[in-house]
């Protein structure tokens, strides 16, 4: 059971410090694409920015989920069954709560 809080910690620690990190490069990245001087060159830069950075960020929210379903153990878990819709078209002639 410590293990598994300790684990927790350093997890959500690491995922914070990840962001802060993809947080700061972005920025960075997003400072020097908007200094290039010819337009073109530009636009092809913060386009690689927008994209790099949605990827690395989508990255980083993924490795901090599954990392949290690896540690606390429920990625082997089953589905809950989907409930009966009661006013769903199959409504039955003899159950007139239902119409």
């Amino acid at each position: 059971m410590a293990l598994r809080v300790i684990a927790s910690v350093i997890a959500v620690l690491g995922a914070a410090a990840l962001t802060l990190a993809c947080m700061f490069a972005l920025v960075r990245g997003t400072i020097r694409a908007l200094s290039v001087d010819p337009l073109a060159l530009r636009v092809v830069a913060v386009a690689a920015d927008l994209v790099f950075g949605t990827v690395l960020l989508l990255g980083c929210i993924y490795l901090a989920t599954h990392l949290a379903v690896l540690i606390l153990g429920v990625g082997h878990s089953e589905f809950p069954k989907i409930p009966v819709d009661e006013y769903s078209s199959e409504v039955r002639s003899d159950d007139s709560a239902k119409i």
